[in-house]
């Protein structure tokens, strides 16, 4: 059956992404790992556009999504819940993803455009802002596999998997 079991508390924010592969990607990790639900904001493509759809591998039925305008919007209404919002940013001194603890109570993740990251009036709406440690002469990681790692990461505190 397609009913989803273990599901837990994190949702992630999509800040216009440009990349209908991309975001058909971690829908597709989403539902692996049991994510909750995905909020796509601004350009970011939907499930509506074919591409989306197509990456997704039918992901887009089974993981809720829904979509706001802004990201302002999407980082509210997770506020509202009590989420704690994190960013996930190259943002000198900000702790790794391996050093940060996850709050079990409620997570959303934002991740940001491919090319320009997450506006840094943005991240100043985030209660924290962790990065993933690099080591190459490019300091970032395609948004995607950014995703997978974050969210592993977790799933692994939580004992979720």
């Amino acid at each position: 059956s397609m009913e989803r079991k273990d599901v837990f508390p994190l949702v992630v924010i999509l800040d216009n992404l440009r990349s209908a592969f991309n975001v058909g990607s971690i829908f597709r990790t989403s539902e692996c790992l049991g994510i909750e639900s995905i909020i796509l904001c601004g350009y970011t493509s939907t499930p509506e556009d074919s591409q989306t759809s197509k990456s997704a591998m039918g992901m887009d039925k089974i993981v809720p999504w829904k979509w706001f305008k802004t990201v302002e919007e999407a980082i509210s209404e997770m506020k509202k819940r009590n989420y704690t919002v994190v960013a996930l940013e190259t943002v000198v001194g900000c702790p790794d993803v391996f050093n940060y603890s996850f709050p079990r109570t409620g997570c959303a993740l934002v991740l940001g455009n491919e090319r320009y990251g997450i506006d840094t009036s943005h991240v100043s709406l985030c209660d924290s802002v962790v990065k993933i440690p690099c080591r190459g002469i490019k300091n970032s990681l395609n948004v995607a596999s950014a995703y997978g790692i974050c969210a592993y990461e977790i799933t692994r505190q939580w004992s979720c998997v």
